[in-house]
Parts: structure tokens; sequence; C-alpha cells
């Protein structure tokens, strides 16, 4: 499928509510987890399935949809709305009667030609992914939460197969949140049992100026409510994935184990058991240290300093700790720190970066819930535009292609945006066990290089 190709809508459809919330659930606030993402855009998945079931791909999506419908009764706020409240100054998830009344929309789409970029090693037609994906983007609230669209690939030599573009606007979830749905929506697609049921009450984060900061972030990052303008930064950039089998990421456990044995060891000690990194800390530490040595191939600056950002969960870490079915943002990010010149080394730099981000997890482990949180969300922020800004979003823990809407396993799951800023790389399992699947947001004069670190190094 090119970005040129006709796309034809078939239908338009909304799938109900099946069940109304409880009352005191009707208006849930945003938590000051999830007020920095009310002008972010949204949460876009691409589930692409090899068959599309044929003659029978009709009673298929009505499946999809009717799973989606006793899905969603449970996950009630995605039904929602995102509206703003000018007498408190909050921003809700309102999922009163009127709000719920129409439901979850519904896309089904035809394409002509296959999908687009089915080799890991192809460059992502970004265009031709959004159009993949409903929009959520409105210029004012109130604004769904959720979207659906189910795009057969027909026609040409390379038909065949569906895509399912999911969209959640990331005020009402974080990672763990959508994939949490997405677990549930595939068990009620293969008629499994239900996963435990979600949380959605944001009492639980506690903190003693939750309200008061929630609305000190809603004015930073909307101060014109109810108009909100979407985050968009736009850079001259290259999107690619690549999948890092288990035995790289074994190889890379390893190689830093030995490097940390070379450094800590003294002579006459009895050598230590050795202490393996976690497939998040290796492969973190590795995109890291590619991303800063590819583009250190092309501007050298060894004197600078590079920052890694990524998400740390906290519903275990709060106190009281909140509910690990609790749906919702619930996030802090994280900040590792180092000389561009260390994580460039050849040798070493892998070494640098796991350094760099196990002193940032011990950090938030100790203190999971910044006082100041406004101030360190604005200090996060201002890191985007630095000249060696990397971040790190979603998680290995993320079984995306455990994600069965009727169609069997995925052959392929994309992030589909197009205003994500350069240095920005996506890690969640990849389709092979134990494997990882990375995609990366690079300037294409590193891509290459990137790359290249990424598999070789």
């Amino acid at each position: 499928m090119a970005s040129s190709a006709e796309v034809r809508v078939v239908a338009a459809t909304r799938v109900p509510l099946l069940r109304r919330p409880q009352p005191h659930l009707e208006q849930i606030p945003l938590s000051l987890f999830d007020a920095p993402f009310v002008a972010f855009p949204a949460i876009n998945r691409v589930f692409f399935y090899d068959d599309d079931g044929g003659a029978d791909y009709s009673s298929l999506v009505e499946s999809l949809k009717s799973s989606l419908a006793d899905t969603i009764a449970v996950y009630f706020p995605l039904a929602g709305k995102l509206t703003y409240l000018p007498s408190t100054g909050d921003v809700v998830v309102d999922c009163s009667p009127s709000a719920v009344a129409d439901g979850v929309a519904f896309l089904e789409v035809e394409v002509d030609g296959g999908t687009p970029a089915r080799t890991p090693t192809e460059r992502l037609d970004v265009p031709a992914f959004l159009r993949l994906v409903p929009s959520l983007e409105v210029p004012e609230l109130p604004a769904p939460v959720l979207a659906v669209q189910a795009t057969r690939f027909v026609g040409g030599g390379g038909g065949g197969g569906v895509a399912v573009g999911v969209a959640v606007h990331h005020a009402v979830a974080d990672g763990q949140s959508f994939w949490r749905f997405m677990d549930a929506w595939s068990a009620a697609a293969r008629g499994r049992p239900s996963p435990p049921a979600p949380a959605f009450d944001r009492s639980a984060i506690v903190h003693p100026m939750a309200a008061d900061m929630a609305r000190r972030i809603l004015r930073k990052k909307a101060p014109e409510l109810p108009l909100v303008m979407q985050f968009v930064i736009s850079f001259l950039t290259k999107k690619a994935h690549q999948n890092l089998d288990s035995h790289r990421i074994s190889h890379i456990k390893n190689r830093i184990a030995e490097l940390d044995e070379a450094t800590t060891a003294s002579p006459g000690t009895e050598r230590r058991p050795r202490r393996l990194p976690s497939t998040f800390v290796a492969v973190a530490a590795l995109v890291w240290s590619s991303v800063v040595r590819a583009r250190a191939s092309r501007q050298p600056d060894d004197g600078a300093r590079a920052h890694l950002v990524f998400p740390a969960d906290c519903r275990r870490r709060l106190d009281p700790p909140v509910d690990a079915a609790y749906f919702g943002n619930c996030v802090r990010c994280c900040v590792a720190g180092a000389a561009a010149g260390d994580l460039a080394d050849a040798h070493r730099g892998v070494l640098h970066a796991r350094e760099a981000i196990r002193e940032a997890i011990d950090g938030f482990l100790e203190h999971p819930m910044v006082e100041a949180f406004d101030a360190w969300i604005d200090a996060v922020a201002a890191l985007v535009r630095q000249p060696g800004f990397v971040a790190v979003t979603a998680s290995p823990r993320f079984q995306v292609y455990e994600v069965d809407l009727g169609w069997g396993a995925p052959s392929r799951v994309e992030f589909a945006s197009e205003s994500l800023p350069n240095g920005m790389v996506a890690m969640t399992a990849g389709r092979k066990e134990a494997s990882v699947q990375v995609m990366a947001t690079l300037r294409p004069e590193h891509m290459e290089a990137f790359r290249s670190q990424l598999l070789y190094r």
C-alpha cells in the first residue's frame, strides 16, 4: 500500500456502551499524571494480519465490534468524552449518559494493494500508516477518547490482509493501561476469560496537592481550554524498526556484565557471580549509546551532555500503592545523563549508558513521586529540543504480538504518528519469543549508522 493508494470508507458505525457506569464514576477527573497529556497526540497502534478471512471477513468484523462492545462495557471511560469544566478548571472523562450515548466510532475501510512496509528493513511509509488509524484530533473539547478502524487490503499483486488501527487519547491511558485494554479485547474476541477488572478511581493517587497540581499542569499544557493545541514537533526524520532476537539481547547482557566485572574486579579478590542487567536496561543502554554514537559519526561533540528519558511505572511505588489494574496514566519520566563522549566510546559506551540508567532508576525507586511534579514535567519537556535528546517509550513487557482479534496473532504491530521528535525510540516485545522490537525516529543521515550499531556492535 502506497500513501497514494485509494482509500474507501465502506461503513462508519458506532459501538454502543452496553452498561451504564456507576454514578460516582460518571465524571473521572484527570489526575496529575493524566494532565500532561491533554494536548498530546493519541496513542496510535496498527495491528496487521496477513489473512483477512476471505468470505468470512464480514462476520469477523461484526465479531470484532461485538467483542469491542463487551470490552468497553468494562473499560467504560473509553466510551466517554474528554470534557472541560469551566466552573472548576478541571478536565474530566465524562461518562454521563449523554456523553456515552454515541458509543465508540468504528470505521470499515478498503484500500487497494497490500500492507505497507512489510519487511523489517524497509523505511516506514508514515503517511500510509496514518491512513490506517482513525483520527482523534479535535481543536476543542469535548473530545472522544477511543476510535477503531478496520482496513481490508484488496486488489493488486500485494493485496490481502487486514489492519486494525486503534487510537486512544493519551490523557486517559498510559502504555500499561492501553495494553491491558487490548489484552481484554483480545480475550473477549477469542471467548477466553477476562483479565482482572480495571480500577478507575483517581483518588487512589495520594498527593497533598493532587487536584491543584493537575489544574496547574492543565493551564500550562492547554492555557486556552477548552481549546487544545496538539503537541506537534516537526523534524525531518526517518522512522524504521528492527527486531533484536534473544541471542543478540543475551550477548548485550553478557557484554555489559563482562565490562562491569573488568571495571570493578580487584586483584586477589574472589570473583562474584555475574549479574546480568534486565532486558529493558540492556536494550535501553544499547539503544542510547547507539544513537549517540550514530550522531557523533556525523557531528562529534564529546564534551556535550546527553540525556535519556524513559518512563517508570509508579503503581507499586506510590504510598499507598495503586492497584496494578489501575486504568489511567501512572508513570513518571526518569532522566539519565552522561557525557556524549563516554556513550560514544566503541568499547565501553554501553556500560556508561547502563550505569547512568541504573542511577536514574535508583533515584526513582528512592523518590517515585516528585513533590514539585509540575516543575519536574517542565524540566523533562525542555530536554526534547536538546540535540542530545533520546527517549525510550513503551516496554519489552508489552506482549503486543499476543493481540488476537479474530485473525490469529498479528504479523506486525506498528506505532503510527507523524509528530514523534528526533530521538524517540519505542520498545516492545517482538514477534519471536524473548525478542524485542525497536522502532526509532531519527534524522535520515543517522539511521543507517544507528542500525549498524544496534545490530553488530
